[in-house]
Protein backbone atom coordinates (compact mmCIF):
# COMPACT_ATOMS: atom_id res chain seq x y z
CA UNK A 1 0.00 0.00 0.00
CA UNK A 2 2.84 2.37 0.82
CA UNK A 3 4.52 1.66 -2.52
CA UNK A 4 1.23 2.10 -4.38
CA UNK A 5 0.64 5.45 -2.68
CA UNK A 6 4.21 6.52 -3.46
CA UNK A 7 3.78 5.66 -7.15
CA UNK A 8 0.57 7.66 -7.34
CA UNK A 9 2.05 10.77 -5.71
CA UNK A 10 5.68 10.93 -6.84
CA UNK A 11 5.03 12.94 -10.03
CA UNK A 12 3.84 15.85 -7.86
CA UNK A 13 7.19 16.30 -6.07
CA UNK A 14 10.64 17.48 -7.11
CA UNK A 15 12.50 15.05 -4.85
CA UNK A 16 11.22 11.56 -4.06
CA UNK A 17 12.48 8.61 -2.06
CA UNK A 18 11.00 5.26 -1.04
CA UNK A 19 12.86 3.23 1.59
CA UNK A 20 11.60 -0.33 2.19
CA UNK A 21 12.30 -2.51 5.24
CA UNK A 22 13.58 0.17 7.59
CA UNK A 23 13.72 -2.55 10.27
CA UNK A 24 16.97 -3.67 8.61
CA UNK A 25 18.54 -0.31 9.52
CA UNK A 26 19.16 -0.02 13.24
CA UNK A 27 20.74 3.42 13.54
CA UNK A 28 20.45 6.92 12.11
CA UNK A 29 23.57 6.62 9.93
CA UNK A 30 22.28 3.51 8.16
CA UNK A 31 18.89 4.96 7.32
CA UNK A 32 20.42 8.31 6.35
CA UNK A 33 22.79 6.59 3.89
CA UNK A 34 19.91 4.58 2.45
CA UNK A 35 17.69 7.64 1.96
CA UNK A 36 20.34 9.76 0.26
CA UNK A 37 21.53 6.89 -1.95
CA UNK A 38 17.91 6.21 -3.03
CA UNK A 39 16.93 9.84 -3.67
CA UNK A 40 15.38 10.75 -7.04
CA UNK A 41 15.13 14.20 -8.60
CA UNK A 42 12.35 14.70 -11.15
CA UNK A 43 12.11 10.93 -11.57
CA UNK A 44 15.82 10.27 -12.06
CA UNK A 45 18.01 8.72 -9.39
CA UNK A 46 20.75 11.04 -8.21
CA UNK A 47 24.25 9.79 -8.91
CA UNK A 48 26.17 11.81 -6.34
CA UNK A 49 27.56 9.83 -3.44
CA UNK A 50 26.09 10.03 0.04
CA UNK A 51 29.18 11.84 1.31
CA UNK A 52 28.53 14.71 -1.13
CA UNK A 53 25.12 15.51 0.27
CA UNK A 54 24.80 18.77 2.10
CA UNK A 55 22.13 19.07 4.82
CA UNK A 56 20.73 22.11 2.99
CA UNK A 57 20.39 20.40 -0.42
CA UNK A 58 16.72 19.66 0.19
CA UNK A 59 15.87 22.95 1.88
CA UNK A 60 12.63 24.42 0.57
CA UNK A 61 12.36 21.68 -2.08
CA UNK A 62 9.17 19.66 -2.40
CA UNK A 63 9.97 16.20 -1.08
CA UNK A 64 7.99 12.96 -0.94
CA UNK A 65 9.63 10.56 1.51
CA UNK A 66 8.20 7.14 2.36
CA UNK A 67 9.80 5.09 5.16
CA UNK A 68 8.37 1.59 5.28
CA UNK A 69 8.22 -0.26 8.62
CA UNK A 70 10.04 2.07 11.01
CA UNK A 71 10.49 0.50 14.42
CA UNK A 72 12.86 2.45 16.68
CA UNK A 73 13.85 5.85 17.98
CA UNK A 74 16.68 6.36 15.46
CA UNK A 75 14.15 6.22 12.64
CA UNK A 76 12.04 8.84 14.37
CA UNK A 77 15.07 11.04 15.01
CA UNK A 78 16.12 10.87 11.36
CA UNK A 79 12.63 11.71 10.14
CA UNK A 80 12.38 14.68 12.47
CA UNK A 81 15.83 15.86 11.35
CA UNK A 82 15.06 15.70 7.64
CA UNK A 83 11.72 17.44 8.16
CA UNK A 84 13.57 20.26 9.92
CA UNK A 85 16.22 20.52 7.20
CA UNK A 86 13.70 20.37 4.37
CA UNK A 87 11.45 23.01 5.95
CA UNK A 88 8.92 22.91 3.10
CA UNK A 89 5.22 22.99 3.89
CA UNK A 90 4.39 21.29 0.58
CA UNK A 91 6.51 18.20 1.29
CA UNK A 92 4.95 14.96 2.45
CA UNK A 93 6.33 12.28 4.74
CA UNK A 94 4.68 8.86 4.95
CA UNK A 95 5.71 6.06 7.29
CA UNK A 96 4.37 2.60 8.00
CA UNK A 97 4.79 1.18 11.47
CA UNK A 98 3.43 -1.62 13.66
CA UNK A 99 3.99 0.28 16.91
CA UNK A 100 1.41 2.96 17.66
CA UNK A 101 3.64 4.42 20.39
CA UNK A 102 6.21 5.34 17.75
CA UNK A 103 3.54 6.95 15.59
CA UNK A 104 2.21 8.85 18.59
CA UNK A 105 5.67 10.32 19.15
CA UNK A 106 5.41 12.03 15.76
CA UNK A 107 3.25 14.99 14.87
CA UNK A 108 1.31 12.85 12.43
CA UNK A 109 -2.08 11.73 11.24
CA UNK A 110 -2.47 8.00 11.82
CA UNK A 111 -4.41 5.68 9.52
CA UNK A 112 -5.19 2.16 10.70
CA UNK A 113 -4.79 -0.36 7.87
CA UNK A 114 -7.56 -2.92 8.15
CA UNK A 115 -7.45 -6.57 7.20
CA UNK A 116 -8.92 -7.53 3.83
CA UNK A 117 -12.57 -8.56 3.76
CA UNK A 118 -13.46 -12.10 2.57
CA UNK A 119 -14.22 -10.97 -0.98
CA UNK A 120 -10.93 -9.08 -1.39
CA UNK A 121 -9.02 -11.89 0.33
CA UNK A 122 -10.39 -14.45 -2.10
CA UNK A 123 -9.61 -12.23 -5.09
CA UNK A 124 -6.00 -11.71 -3.95
CA UNK A 125 -5.46 -15.39 -3.17
CA UNK A 126 -6.92 -16.49 -6.50
CA UNK A 127 -4.66 -14.09 -8.41
CA UNK A 128 -1.65 -16.07 -7.13
CA UNK A 129 -3.04 -19.61 -6.81
CA UNK A 130 -5.00 -19.54 -10.07
CA UNK A 131 -3.77 -16.73 -12.34
CA UNK A 132 -6.24 -15.83 -15.10
CA UNK A 133 -7.51 -17.75 -17.04
CA UNK A 134 -6.79 -20.71 -14.74
CA UNK A 135 -9.75 -21.91 -12.67
CA UNK A 136 -9.73 -24.28 -9.69
CA UNK A 137 -11.22 -27.71 -10.21
CA UNK A 138 -14.61 -28.29 -8.56
CA UNK A 139 -12.92 -30.43 -5.90
CA UNK A 140 -10.55 -27.59 -4.94
CA UNK A 141 -13.11 -24.78 -4.80
CA UNK A 142 -14.21 -25.92 -1.33
CA UNK A 143 -10.58 -25.78 -0.14
CA UNK A 144 -10.07 -22.29 -1.56
CA UNK A 145 -12.64 -20.82 0.83
CA UNK A 146 -11.22 -22.74 3.80
CA UNK A 147 -7.62 -21.68 3.11
CA UNK A 148 -8.61 -18.04 2.54
CA UNK A 149 -10.51 -17.96 5.83
CA UNK A 150 -7.42 -19.22 7.69
CA UNK A 151 -5.27 -16.42 6.22
CA UNK A 152 -7.32 -13.90 8.26
CA UNK A 153 -7.25 -11.15 5.64
CA UNK A 154 -3.46 -10.72 5.81
CA UNK A 155 -2.25 -9.83 2.27
CA UNK A 156 1.26 -11.27 2.67
CA UNK A 157 -0.08 -14.58 3.94
CA UNK A 158 -2.61 -14.77 1.11
CA UNK A 159 0.13 -14.06 -1.44
CA UNK A 160 2.66 -16.56 -0.04
CA UNK A 161 0.17 -19.38 0.48
CA UNK A 162 -1.39 -18.67 -2.93
CA UNK A 163 2.01 -18.94 -4.64
CA UNK A 164 2.77 -22.15 -2.77
CA UNK A 165 -0.51 -23.80 -3.84
CA UNK A 166 -0.36 -22.53 -7.43
CA UNK A 167 0.66 -25.83 -9.00
CA UNK A 168 -0.79 -28.15 -6.39
CA UNK A 169 -3.75 -30.17 -7.71
CA UNK A 170 -3.86 -32.84 -5.02
CA UNK A 171 -6.52 -32.34 -2.36
CA UNK A 172 -4.23 -33.97 0.20
CA UNK A 173 -1.69 -31.13 -0.17
CA UNK A 174 -4.41 -28.51 0.34
CA UNK A 175 -5.62 -30.46 3.38
CA UNK A 176 -2.11 -30.54 4.86
CA UNK A 177 -1.76 -26.80 4.26
CA UNK A 178 -5.06 -26.13 6.01
CA UNK A 179 -4.04 -28.22 9.03
CA UNK A 180 -0.72 -26.38 9.23
CA UNK A 181 -2.53 -23.03 9.16
CA UNK A 182 -4.77 -24.34 11.95
CA UNK A 183 -1.71 -25.07 14.07
CA UNK A 184 -0.27 -21.61 13.38
CA UNK A 185 -3.37 -20.04 14.93
CA UNK A 186 -2.29 -21.42 18.32
CA UNK A 187 0.54 -18.85 18.41
CA UNK A 188 -0.48 -15.99 20.71
CA UNK A 189 0.97 -12.77 19.24
CA UNK A 190 -0.16 -11.48 15.86
CA UNK A 191 3.41 -10.99 14.60
CA UNK A 192 4.48 -14.52 15.57
CA UNK A 193 1.25 -15.90 14.14
CA UNK A 194 1.96 -14.21 10.81
CA UNK A 195 5.44 -15.76 10.59
CA UNK A 196 4.08 -19.15 11.66
CA UNK A 197 1.62 -19.03 8.77
CA UNK A 198 4.30 -17.94 6.32
CA UNK A 199 6.43 -20.90 7.40
CA UNK A 200 3.65 -23.22 6.26
CA UNK A 201 4.81 -22.73 2.68
CA UNK A 202 8.53 -22.36 3.50
CA UNK A 203 8.72 -25.62 5.44
CA UNK A 204 7.34 -27.48 2.42
CA UNK A 205 10.02 -26.26 0.03
CA UNK A 206 12.86 -28.50 -1.08
CA UNK A 207 16.38 -27.78 0.20
CA UNK A 208 17.43 -26.15 -3.09
CA UNK A 209 14.33 -23.92 -3.13
CA UNK A 210 15.03 -22.81 0.45
CA UNK A 211 18.52 -21.75 -0.54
Amino acid sequence: LAKLLFNELCAEYEYTCFVPRCTDMKNTKEIEDKVYSSMHHLGKQLTQGVEKWNPTDLRQQTLLLVLDDIDNGSHVAFLQDIVSKNDCANSRYIVTCRDRNILNSLDSRVFDVKFLNPESSTKLFMSYAFPYPTEPSPSLKEWVHKIVAKCDGLPLTLEVIGKYLKTKVSESIWMQCLHALDEAENVVSLGDQLWAKLRVSYDRLGSQEKN
